[in-house]
């Protein structure tokens, strides 16, 4: 990849993990899915590697777009932005309850619970885990600043081969007096009852595996063929050792590894590392294939435009997928039928919020986008100020912490 271009890997590796995620939406709104492709686990592994593929591609946007600005300006230069996408995350997350609470899928007791991050909200979890780790990143950057990557690696593995003990932990009991703290233990440190996995905590592996694919495709843009070869050979590198890191794994209990269990919600539930494993090993082998793909013109940007609109391609399009969800009665052949249209109504609503916010939509010949244009803006950009503002005030609260001072991040690269 010559220097100075957009690294286009990372752009169609979102892609695919965002039509992995609707696609299987669409297959749970019809019921499809528990009814069909349960029953074809190597199917239902590749579709379900979009959770891993999203946390890990997180790392590796802080690896391209926020380390460097960190390094160069100082971690308080990237903090504020930081946090506005936590909030932007947390507040998709909770608009969510609304088609959720509509369809009377939620008690109100439980929309309460997951407005606070400690309740399940139907299809959308990654944007849970999104705002909880876009409010981590600046430590993740601090720390990968000072110690560099090796560290993060080594320190996150270690976290899923402790798995025999953490299933040993003891955890407040799930009843309404102790829900929140429960539930957080679960979502947070794995802790528990082992219904909100991957826990935050043991997805720092697949971060730091991101941070690491983040800087190979930085090297991989090098003018250098010799660079771009060592590139090849390191993602080689890194697939052997999740491989191997797999097989070391597969025995580990409590949980017996099995295609079902893989391929289902068992060991992803309970932070079992060969889930880990296997899911960075997808996703590493994808980003490789996909960095193979050179830049092309209008018809690659056209191809990627769920990539580059995945946040509302994934909060939009599951709040059509909530209303849609039902027990369907036809037969499996007319359900997926029907979940291929839902797929192809989520990716037209993409492609008309991708038209609306093309930069020269303000002054499009067309009146139908201007309007449409005019009209988004006039919602959104209010919302996007207050979200500024409050990541703004966040920032400054936390100015006088030392690990965000930009003269102590400086000084520790010295």
């Amino acid at each position: 990849m010559p220097p100075g271009r957009k690294i286009l890997g990372l752009d169609i590796a979102r892609t695919v993990a965002i039509t992995l995620a609707m696609l299987n939406h669409s297959f749970i709104a019809t019921n499809v899915w528990e009814d069909f492709f349960e029953q074809k686990p190597h199917f239902a592994f590749v579709v379900r590697l979009a959770t891993p593929m999203f946390i890990i591609l997180f790392g590796a946007l802080l690896e391209v777009v926020y380390r460097n600005r960190a390094d160069r300006d100082g971690i308080q230069s990237v903090t504020a932005r930081l946090f506005e996408r936590a909030f932007l995350c947390w507040l998709l997350y909770a608009l969510t309850l609304i088609p959720v609470l509509w369809m009377g899928r939620l008690s109100l007791k439980s929309a309460f619970f997951g407005a606070l991050l400690a309740g399940k909200i139907p299809l959308s979890d990654i944007l849970r885990y999104y705002a909880i780790l876009f409010f981590l990143a600046p430590l993740i950057l601090v720390a990968r600043l000072r110690w560099g990557l090796a560290p993060l690696l080594i320190a996150s593995t270690a976290i899923l081969l402790l798995h025999p003990l953490f299933v040993l932990l003891p955890a407040p009991p799930p009843n309404f007096a102790h829900y929140v703290p429960a539930r957080l233990a679960d979502l947070l440190l794995g802790i528990g009852d082992a219904v909100a996995g991957p826990s935050v905590l043991h997805s720092l592996f697949f971060v730091a595996v991101g941070m690491l694919i983040g800087w190979l495709l930085s090297e991989d843009r090098s003018a250098d063929a010799e660079v771009r070869k060592s590139v090849t050979r390191r993602f080689l590198l890194l697939c052997g050792a999740l491989g191997v890191g797999a097989l070391a794994t597969y025995f580990m209990g409590p949980e017996k590894v099995t295609a079902e269990t893989a391929a289902g919600m068992v060991l992803r539930n309970a932070n079992h590392p060969f889930y880990f494993f296997c899911g960075a090993l997808g996703t590493a082998m994808i980003v490789a294939l996909c960095r193979s793909v050179r830049q092309g013109g209008p018809g690659l940007d056209r191809a990627t435009m769920l990539g580059r609109r995945s946040l509302f391609t994934f909060s939009a399009g599951n709040a059509f997928l909530i209303f849609v969800t039902r027990d369907y009665d036809q037969s499996i052949p007319e359900r997926l039928l029907l979940s291929g249209l839902f797929f192809v109504v989520v990716v037209g609503l993409a492609a008309l919020y991708d038209i609306v916010m093309q930069p020269d939509a303000l002054t499009s010949p067309n009146p139908v986008v201007r309007v449409s244009s005019r009209w988004w803006r006039a919602i959104t950009d209010p919302v996007n100020r207050l979200l500024r503002t409050a990541a703004l005030r966040l920032t400054s609260l936390l100015s006088w912490v030392p690990i965000f001072s930009q003269r102590e991040v400086q000084s520790s690269q010295r």
